[in-house]
């Protein structure tokens, strides 16, 4: 449902709740005042990103692909806020396969802006390893001291710790071997 259409239906639920109340049928005003808030309720907390979150908890990647499938015009759809947490989850989502859209997703997510700082971090830190997978190690280094630094918690310590060791292994296997000529 869109976010117009929800405040469209608000507005109409409270509406008829005046007129209840008007008639002196305070029952049914009262019932439809209540029922009047579930749609403002899901103008700020939009039903599939939260069945997406339940889902990404229980680390089932089929049920948040489908829920954010459901998604169609996530401009449309979702305020600022849910459309960083929507780019969010798809950089979760394709984190696993697709390294380089991942990054695009989340670099999306970082620029429309993520509330809390361990999702700042994680998004850092998946864009560090795009960079140093595309090769470019000076980037990788200034992200994962960013995510370092963001990562309240220490939650993400482990990881950052690997992909440092997978940087230094890189500049081992880039030294040039001594006994081959160059040809100049």
């Amino acid at each position: 449902m869109k976010k117009y259409t929800k405040i469209v239906l608000f507005l109409m639920m409270m509406i008829g709740s005046i007129y209840f109340f008007l008639q002196k049928n305070y029952f049914y005003g009262v019932i439809l005042l209540l029922l009047s808030f579930i749609p403002v309720f899901f103008l700020f907390m939009n039903e599939f990103l939260l069945l997406a979150f339940f889902k990404i908890k229980k680390k089932d990647m089929k049920g948040l692909k489908k829920y954010l499938g459901y998604i169609r015009d996530p401009k449309l759809q979702l305020v600022k806020n849910q459309l960083a947490y929507y780019y969010f989850l798809h950089g979760i989502l394709h984190s696993e396969t697709n390294i380089h859209q991942s990054e695009n997703y989340m670099q999306k997510a970082l620029d429309i802006g993520l509330k809390f700082k361990q999702n700042i971090a994680i998004a850092k830190l998946n864009i560090a390893i795009a960079s140093l997978s595309k090769g470019n190690k000076k980037k990788a280094e200034l992200l994962l001291l960013e995510a370092k630094k963001t990562d309240v918690h220490g939650l993400l310590h482990e990881q950052i710790q690997i992909i440092k060791i997978q940087m230094k292994k890189m500049n081992i296997g880039n030294r040039q071997n001594p006994f081959l000529r160059k040809n100049f």
